[in-house]
């Protein structure tokens, strides 16, 4: 029996008590500063040292719902300066002569469609980004969720899922990959036009009149739960000689194709198609759009896009919907069950996206990085005795995780970076607060921290959406 999973940890560098490296330079150098500044200058420059001296102290240890208020003046200073060039602002080229360079707003802009025909299989649809050269494949998939089955099936699950994780390290050409939940509530319009699309004319008028019946007393309210896979390559990453655009959107399928999926307890519907990623991308800026029947996807990548979109500084808006994104801040303390991050993706009254992107690490790579870690909590350790100064109970826990993923990567464990990124949408602004709270009492019931990605909105929205896009590389 499972005792359940943890021992994730936020990566830290080595610095004076509970800082950083970072926060450790940025702090001696607030204080030696001035005191440099009276002994060589005098009082008079030395106060007038100390003055900015005492402000980025401050910004170096003060934190704010849990971020540093340095990192948050960072972020507004960056969104501030793009908003004052126009570069939060979106208006879709309607009248502009095709084809266009850039189709989508912000970090989807350089993002570009390619279609693969597979033998057998049909169009696959890969999206390009053409300033970093990397390719994303996505695979839709029909979670068949755990309520249902025994314990060691769904530890077996779960084994399965980290192998798949640890196995894309044996890949160089990979770069990492998301998983995205997609809650969409539904007007309850979706029965009826299964009902009467597959009607026949000719059937008795009793029949008819028993489905008509059925589709009125059926419940409105619906939902829908998506899932995919979305694999983010490099295939410039593996040697050789370069290949065209084609061939390489090629390779990026054939490598999601070879993922042992179905072992994670998910069932594969289909490769995405181009059909496929433009609709995906379009819904997420319109949601008015999920009401069109499948024959209107027969869209140019140029129209998946908004015709408007302004990125503000807690929120999107794009053609006439409101999103507000989150990033994780902190994962959970303890040891949890496997259905922790069931009230996370559990239909609630918004549309929500919920994405966990992973970068994979090499087995060289992961050893440098855990050697490091194990080092870092080695020296804290070795400054703590040397103060004379008692461990705190969350310096013990830390440490201790440290030293156990140095041990379990020795023993062939691989090891991944993971981040989340959650999206809510809602089409009137009064109800964005409504949203927010439906988010973060789902996190909180999935014991998850998150926060809201103040000057990263855009950038956050984009990373649920099967186009590749990995905020820290972006």
């Amino acid at each position: 029996m499972s005792s359940g999973y943890g021992d994730w940890r936020v990566s830290r560098s080595i610095g004076l008590g509970g800082m950083d490296t970072r926060q450790t330079v940025m702090v001696v150098a607030s204080v030696m500063v001035p005191l440099l500044t009276f002994s060589v200058a005098g009082v008079v420059p030395g106060l007038v040292v100390a003055v900015p001296a005492v402000v980025v102290l401050a910004l170096a240890v003060t934190r704010r719902s849990g971020v540093l208020v340095m990192d948050l003046a960072i972020a507004r200073v960056r969104w501030q300066r793009a908003h004052w060039r126009g570069e939060t602002s979106f208006r879709g080229q309607v009248f502009a002569e095709l084809p266009r360079a850039w189709d989508l707003p912000g970090v989807l802009a350089p993002c570009k469609l390619v279609a693969v025909e597979e033998p057998g299989r049909g169009p696959v649809g890969v999206v390009w980004n053409q300033a970093s050269g990397l390719m994303s494949a996505t695979v839709l998939l029909s979670p068949a969720g755990a309520l249902l089955n025994d314990l060691s099936t769904i530890n077996s699950q779960v084994s399965a899922w980290g192998n798949l994780l640890a196995s894309l390290a044996d890949d160089e050409t990979i770069r990492h990959a998301a998983v995205t939940i997609e809650l969409v509530p539904e007007a309850g319009t979706r029965l009826a036009d299964h009902v009467a699309g597959r009607a026949d004319p000719d059937a008795p008028q009793l029949s008819k009149d028993v489905l008509d019946q059925l589709v009125a007393a059926a419940p409105r309210g619906a939902s829908q739960v998506r899932a995919r896979l979305t694999l983010t390559c490099d295939p410039a990453a593996g040697g050789g000689k370069p290949r065209s655009a084609a061939a390489s959107a090629a390779e990026v399928a054939r490598i999601l194709g070879g993922l042992s999926i179905s072992s994670a307890g998910a069932d594969v519907l289909r490769r995405a198609t181009p059909a496929d990623l433009v609709r995906i991308v379009r819904t997420a800026f319109d949601p008015a759009a999920e009401a069109a029947p499948a024959t209107a996807w027969d869209l140019e990548w140029a129209d998946a896009g908004p015709v408007t979109a302004e990125d503000r500084l807690d929120r999107y808006e794009h053609d006439g919907a409101h999103s507000v994104s989150y990033v994780l801040l902190a994962a959970p303390r303890q040891r949890v069950a496997h259905d922790v991050l069931f009230p996370l993706c559990k239909p609630g009254k918004f549309p929500r996206r919920v994405t966990i992107a992973y970068r994979t690490l090499s087995r060289d790579e992961a050893g440098l990085v855990l050697e490091r870690e194990a080092n870092v909590a080695a020296a804290r350790e070795y400054a703590r005795k040397k103060s004379r100064r008692d461990p705190t109970a969350r310096e013990n826990a830390d440490r201790d995780r440290a030293l156990r993923a140095a041990r379990q990567e020795a023993r062939g464990a691989g090891l991944v970076q993971f981040a989340m990124y959650v999206t809510a949408t809602c089409s009137d602004p009064a109800e964005l607060d409504d949203a927010r709270r439906e988010v973060e009492r789902a996190a909180g019931d999935s014991k998850l921290k998150l926060r809201v990605a103040r000057g990263g909105q855009a950038a956050a929205f984009a990373a649920g959406l099967p186009v590749g896009i990995f905020p820290p590389d972006a």
